[in-house]
């Protein structure tokens, strides 16, 4: 957010703002001149200059007949923050008072325009309570700016927990204490739902924002009831390499257990790369994961994997056409079965705990096995 759009959140007018700025830089001027540089008229000028005197951000002494004005450290502006906090928290008990008791039907309030968004989101810092969000946090960054890294840098200070369900890859925005669950792409919407003990906030990122405030704490219980139950469900996406490596992980996770993986190749390998793999095949190995994979039979891909498997113990691979494994790269252990889809600089994994699904493709694996073809110098 530029100084100027800032100077004009604490109370200033647009022209006030960079006539502040214009004296900052110059050091000690004149009216005239000081006209001049902002190109606008000198009457105006003295009018928005004895403003800020007014306010103690500038100053003027005579000197030879002449006023010369200079602007005040900018640190001027906390002490009229805090003046101001002061000065509300003085009438707050007035205002608390006035305020009518609350309905039993749920409040509604709108608010239009960025300063109004974050108003209500604020609410979520005020209450301290952990907060539910179902929807795009992208769209909160590009329509807020700085006023989403605010928010967030605050909450996580705070020690405000966040759950997250989104169908956009969010590892870029650096969401310390909290967790995230991505959904399906086709879930995409210029919307978020924030819902945070008896109130939910629904953001709508268009190029003026909108949020609607409901204050219910029937409604705030059912949104959390069902955020919940996306959140334990039994298909979960994850993206980027980060994702890849983090579902590789959980693959190994339960000791004396297995790894059946169709669809593997040189081009997949390249994504992780080799150090990631010797990582993982030491914790496959203190797990004692027995690994069986399917690989494509290409040039590249043979060679590979002849040298992993030379490498490391309970590593056995097969190859078939690449026709035959399939689009994409399925994989299943004892307890979940994650399907890897990699296109040119896009990685998501879709991870499926569901049993059922789980034996169908264990079963599918070995009638894969059983034709696959052993690796020896004449292939191919």
């Amino acid at each position: 957010m530029a100084a100027v759009q800032v100077l004009q959140q604490l109370g200033l007018t647009e022209a006030e703002a960079g006539l502040y700025m214009a004296l900052l830089s110059s050091g000690e001027a004149t009216a005239s001149a000081l006209a001049r540089k902002t190109a606008t008229n000198r009457t105006f000028t003295y009018d928005r200059l004895n403003r800020l005197v007014n306010l103690g951000l500038a100053s003027h002494i005579v000197k030879g007949g002449k006023r010369y004005f200079s602007a005040a450290n900018p640190n001027q502006f906390l002490a009229l923050l805090r003046d101001r906090e002061a000065q509300l928290q003085a009438v707050l008990p007035q205002l608390e008072a006035l305020k009518s008791k609350p309905s039993l039907s749920p409040g509604v309030t709108v608010f239009s325009s960025r300063k109004g968004v974050q108003t209500a989101l604020n609410l979520v810092l005020k209450e301290r309570k952990p907060v539910f969000v179902h929807g795009s946090l992208l769209g909160f960054r590009r329509v807020m700016g700085q006023g989403f890294d605010i928010w967030n840098q605050r909450r996580a200070r705070a020690k405000i927990m966040m759950k997250v369900l989104t169908p956009e890859d969010v590892t870029r925005l650096e969401l310390a204490n909290a967790e995230v669950q991505e959904l399906a792409e086709e879930e995409k919407a210029a919307t978020a739902t924030f819902t945070f003990g008896s109130r939910a906030v629904i953001a709508f990122w268009s190029e003026v924002p909108v949020a609607i405030l409901i204050e219910s704490r029937e409604i705030a219980r059912d949104n959390i009831a069902f955020f919940n139950s996306l959140w334990d469900r039994d298909v979960r996406i994850y993206s980027g390499v980060d994702g890849i490596v983090k579902a590789f992980y959980e693959l190994i996770a339960e000791k004396n257990g297995y790894y059946l993986g169709v669809g593997y190749s040189w081009a997949l390998a390249r994504v992780y790369g080799t150090r990631i793999s010797d990582k993982w095949h030491e914790v496959r190995i203190k797990n004692n994961v027995d690994a069986r994979l399917i690989a494509y039979d290409d040039d590249k891909s043979l060679g590979y994997f002849r040298e992993r498997m030379g490498r490391w113990k309970k590593f056995h691979v097969r190859f078939l056409n690449k026709d035959v494994c399939g689009p994409a790269c399925v994989t299943v252990s004892n307890s979940l079965i994650a399907t890897f889809i990699y296109t040119e600089g896009s990685f998501r994994v879709v991870v499926n705990r569901n049993m059922e699904t789980i034996n169908a493709y264990k079963r599918h694996f070995e009638r894969l096995w059983a034709i696959a073809r052993k690796y020896n110098s004449g292939t191919k």
